[in-house]
């Protein structure tokens, strides 16, 4: 409210089935409810949501996709972002309201106004380049946990085009990281991207008296592919300055060996 926006609190958002808000069936019809009311310009999920998976089977993106909004959230609701993005609707991995709104220090409110409110610029910035190259593509990804438990589904990521992926996560030993890597490139889930984007992955470190840490986890999970890889991107589970980027849209990675590029080169809500 203090940006300069009504804030709707649907009814029924307090509900509780399990650790879930509600029976799927509520929360899928609040769902429609939100993109199909004309009041509403925006949807931003108030957590992560462990519960998304339940609604995958009996959701109608159809009706999403007839009244496209602004949708914003990340980690367990990245299965949506894939499912939309590959229908071609810009969605928007960042900040959420119970976990990231209530500390300004945790929302990186420069990239959120230009996702939402188109004036401010275009979000860039410098990252750490694990490999050299360049690519530019339309930007998709998330929550790797997610996005492995998605294959051997019918919404695993398998963008038809090449793509930039973006891959964060929080929590997780390197040995999981790489099992995830494995797991998506053994898939086919690679295939097409041109290049890869990390975020922050806090709490993914070894142990510091490790002789070796998670990049180099990294560079051996990806070894034999061709493409320019980046780290740091601080979007989705940060401690701080939670980054909102367009996923759907064109972004560009330049990768050397003073550091990396990364920039949105598309205005999301045109």
């Amino acid at each position: 409210e203090a940006l300069g926006l009504r804030v709707l609190l649907p009814e029924g958002l307090l509900e509780r089935e399990l650790y879930n808000a509600g029976p799927a069936a509520r929360r899928l019809e609040e769902l429609y409810s939100l993109f199909e009311d004309d009041q509403v310009q925006g949807v931003l999920c108030a957590r992560g949501g462990a519960g998304l998976v339940h609604l995958l089977p009996a959701l109608e993106l159809d009706r999403l996709l007839a009244s496209p909004k602004v949708f914003l959230g990340y980690s367990d609701v990245t299965p949506l972002h894939v499912a939309l993005n590959a229908r071609g609707l810009v969605t928007f991995h960042g900040p959420m309201v119970a976990t990231d709104f209530p500390d300004p220090g945790r929302v990186h409110l420069e990239s959120f106004l230009a996702a939402v409110m188109r004036d401010a610029p275009r979000y860039q910035a410098q990252l750490e380049s694990l490999r050299p190259g360049e690519a530019e593509a339309p930007l998709v990804g998330g929550c790797l946990s997610m996005l492995a438990a998605l294959e051997g589904t019918p919404w695993a990521l398998r963008p038809e085009e090449d793509v930039l992926l973006f891959l964060e996560d929080v929590d997780e030993p390197p040995y999981r990281v790489d099992r995830l890597l494995w797991q998506l490139r053994r898939a086919g889930a690679l295939e097409r991207v041109r290049g890869i984007v990390f975020g922050a992955m806090e709490g993914c470190e070894s142990d510091p008296d490790a002789a070796w840490g998670l990049r180099d986890v990294l560079h051996r999970a990806l070894g034999g592919l061709d493409l320019p890889v980046a780290f740091g991107l601080r979007s989705g589970h940060v401690s701080q300055g939670n980054v909102t980027l367009p996923l759907g849209a064109r972004a560009r990675l330049e990768a050397g060996a003073e550091g990396a590029r990364f920039a949105v080169l598309e205005d999301a809500t045109e």
